[in-house]
């Protein structure tokens, strides 16, 4: 079986993640890393064995490098990932793809151009629980979906990001709900803020209207004690509770409460994975960059009607 010839840009503590991940893998040779920081770089590729790099230009011309993920702070993710694209590299970008929607749009568009492939690391679409939740719902098991609660919330990232909870966190929970609906966000109203950071928010509470008319609300924060990832999905007919991080799955009616038994498994051996099975059967990949740009617009909807305190609307296609 072929097998990819992979790197990794950027080895904080996600860009870590993957190195340990793809180090692993049967479908993958991890062949270089890359981070400017030299003390992390070496530090990194000698924990993995991996050549390592702190130019991104010579990283990017490794004899038969065929593709990258890149996990560098936001805002250097256009920069990055134009100049994998240019040298013909296909790659996957962590999420947010970009901070701001021309950017996305940019990279987006070369990377069709380039004829390379494009794939961005929202990481739900690989939870087992959300899988189990996506198929439910195909089945009509809980009627027709109503209402859909998120809820993302921890303390302050130890990381520093460059971007505030929206996209950083809550950009999760919009992408997974834009999944297991098949819908886009027509409407977006918001209440956001910062209680310990000035630069970018730490909350937002988020409602979206979908077309067809489910109502999504998103709880985001850095200000909870506790970490919890969760979403309650209310139909006509049943409710469905999942647990992000045990994948756990509750299934309740007016009858029976149930507890469908789904696998554990990593979320992000199943995204890279994919990502290499994409390159490997020349497919179209999923989340795509049009997945990643569609977020990012309702991210900015949020962040503007936060600031109004007005509904904003958006286009369904």
């Amino acid at each position: 079986m072929k097998r990819v010839a992979i790197g990794v840009i950027g080895t904080g503590f996600w860009g870590e993640n993957q190195v340990r991940v793809l180090r692993q893998s049967r479908m993958a040779d991890l062949v270089a890393i890359c981070d400017t920081n030299e003390k992390r770089a070496r530090e990194i590729g000698t924990k993995y064995g991996v050549p390592w790099h702190t130019d991104v230009d010579k990283f990017l011309r490794v004899p038969g490098l065929e593709a990258v993920t890149v996990c560098t702070p936001t805002q250097t993710h256009l920069k990055v990932g134009l100049l994998a694209i240019e040298s013909g590299k296909n790659l996957l970008v962590e999420k947010p793809m970009t901070g701001e929607e021309r950017a996305a749009d940019r990279l987006v568009n070369s990377a069709r151009k380039a004829n390379v492939k494009l794939l961005v690391g929202f990481i739900e679409r690989f939870n087992p629980g959300v899988r189990a939740v996506k198929k439910m719902l195909m089945q009509k098991i809980v009627g027709n979906v109503i209402i859909a609660t998120g809820r993302r919330v921890a303390r302050w990232p130890l990381r520093i990001g460059d971007v505030g909870v929206v996209k950083d966190t809550a950009i999760h929970d919009i992408d997974a709900m834009r999944y297991l609906f098949g819908k886009e966000v027509l409407a977006v109203f918001a209440q956001t803020g910062s209680l310990r950071r000035r630069s970018y928010e730490d909350y937002a509470e988020m409602m979206l209207r979908f077309d067809g008319g489910t109502t999504g609300f998103i709880d985001a924060n850095w200000l909870t004690p506790r970490k919890v990832r969760t979403l309650i999905i209310t139909g006509s007919e049943a409710t469905i509770n999942l647990d992000y991080i045990t994948q756990e799955i509750t299934l309740e009616n007016s009858k029976q409460l149930v507890k469908p038994y789904t696998p554990w498994a990593e979320p992000l051996k199943l995204e890279l994975d994919s990502f290499v099975t994409t390159i490997i059967q020349d497919t179209v990949g999923s989340p795509s960059g049009d997945d990643a740009l569609r977020a990012i617009r309702v991210c900015d909807a949020a962040l503007r009607s936060g600031k109004s305190k007005t509904l904003v609307t958006l286009s369904g296609s």
